[in-house]
């Protein structure tokens, strides 16, 4: 079997249309003979945030289930080059680097891979290749890899392994990791400094990685880390009130007053006096994401040319705006938009028939916003006269929108068998979510960075 596998991975590689890359890994990790079925590590591109010192996401780390990667660690390099495989080859097919902007991509592949043929598809000036020496099968020579890498115009970055030395290795890298859980506040404040003294060939960049809670962030924050990635940043029981506040009684007044009928007139002329709703509703509205033909210049002509439903779904989207955001508050806010534009783009997937697209976006907008005003969900949904299917699926997880609510959850939680289980009662299918919500990190990427 091992000599079938090694035929099959040293073939030619074969174009999209000849081989999907998650059949490709399905097919290799299950040959181990270990407890998982092939069903259960489907190649469902992950994401991971990462921020920089000012609290912003300054990219993301990508990766497939940490679970399936977690098993090719050390293990035949053929598996590992699948694992490569599909990973670059799903984020070149969803062309990944048009919604990095100014943000990073970190993309964790053992330096087996640095001559995959998909590699050069990625967007190199914002692409990391990270090495992780516990995973890495060709560790040999790395330092000539590395640089070779560099050549390429691609950033390179190192995993910190306190018990692989790595003197070598670490001048030409241009970012290195370290895990916060294996040294205590001394010794991060020691190796810091210790790192920072050595001459190096390029300026490096330190990333604080598995960081467990905001205390840990902190101690991390002032030893002098650049960047911060880890739990803390998404898990739910640390989330606190936002720091920010906004007026929103104005916005939530006027959806109150679409929802229940208002005249256009009167929507427009309850907008038109103030400046700064109306300036960043247009902002919204013409951005690029929009590929709008037309400059909409006024609310009156934005009625008009989007219709109530959508200019609600805009409007909606205000109450998001937050002031003297940190990063609770951004994570809520992109994690918000992630979610209404996958459950969109999965409601146009299933058709109008099975379930509304434009419920969907709502139900995914206003999913997180009890978190992010810290008022109770039944309050704010009837402050905005919400429609009666979203306030089922956010009150009572009932009814054809909370499914597909439990599917972009599934999704950012990442779990295979979840995903699974989630797309299937959609009636959808796994690899078509897994574009989807890149798709959708595209479109809230971009409408996250007219707030930036």
């Amino acid at each position: 079997m091992l000599k079938f596998l090694r035929t099959l991975l040293t073939k030619s590689i074969p174009s999209t249309a000849e081989a999907d890359p998650f059949e490709r890994l399905n097919e290799v990790a299950p040959l181990r003979n270990e407890e998982m079925t092939v069903a259960d590590d489907r190649s469902f591109v992950c994401r991971e945030p990462i921020l920089n010192r000012d609290e912003r996401i300054a990219g993301y780390e990508f990766l497939l289930h940490q679970r399936l990667q977690g098993r090719l660690q050390g293990k035949d390099p053929a598996l590992r080059r699948a694992y490569d495989d599909a990973l670059i080859r799903n984020l070149s097919l969803a062309e990944v680097g048009s919604l990095l902007g100014h943000r990073l991509a970190f993309i964790g592949i053992s330096s087996l891979s640095f001559d995959n043929p998909q590699l050069p598809m990625l967007p190199s000036a914002n692409t990391v290749l990270m090495i992780d020496p516990l995973d890495d099968c060709g560790s040999e020579g790395l330092p000539d890899k590395l640089r070779m890498a560099k050549d390429k115009g691609f950033q390179v970055g190192y995993r910190h392994r306190p018990e692989v030395p790595d003197e070598a290795i670490l001048p030409w890298c241009d970012f290195i990791q370290i895990s916060t859980p294996t040294y205590n506040g001394l010794e991060i404040a020691d190796w810091i400094r210790h790192l920072r003294k050595q001459e190096r060939a390029t300026p490096v960049s330190l990333i604080a990685a598995d960081i467990e809670s905001s205390d840990d962030l902190h101690v991390c924050y002032r030893a002098g880390f650049d960047y911060f990635h880890g739990p803390f940043v998404v898990r739910r029981e640390l989330w606190h009130p936002p720091r920010g506040t906004v007026d929103r009684s104005h916005i939530m007044e006027v959806l109150s007053l679409l929802r229940s009928g208002g005249e256009n007139t009167a929507v427009a002329e309850s907008i038109r006096h103030d400046p700064v709703i109306t300036y960043k509703l247009l902002r919204y509205i013409n951005s690029p994401v929009n590929s709008l033909s037309t400059k909409i210049t006024s609310i009156e002509q934005c009625l008009l040319i989007l219709g109530r439903e959508r200019f609600y779904r805009w409007l909606s989207l205000l109450l998001f705006d937050v002031q003297k955001a940190g990063y609770i508050e951004r994570m809520l806010t992109e994690q918000a938009l992630i979610r209404a534009r996958l459950m969109e783009r999965l409601g146009l997937r299933a058709g109008k028939a099975e379930v509304d697209p434009d419920l969907l976006f709502l139900a995914g907008l206003f999913s997180l916003l009890d978190k992010l005003l810290d008022r109770p969900m039944a309050e704010i949904l009837a402050g905005v006269s919400m429609p009666q299917a979203v306030c089922a699926a956010l009150l009572h997880s009932r009814g054809a929108l909370a499914k597909f609510l439990r599917l972009a959850i599934a999704c950012e939680d990442g779990v295979p068998e979840e995903i699974a289980a989630a797309a299937a009662a959609c009636r959808l299918e796994v690899g078509d979510v897994n574009q989807d919500s890149l798709a959708a990190l595209v479109w809230a990427t971009e409408i996250s960075q007219l707030n930036d």
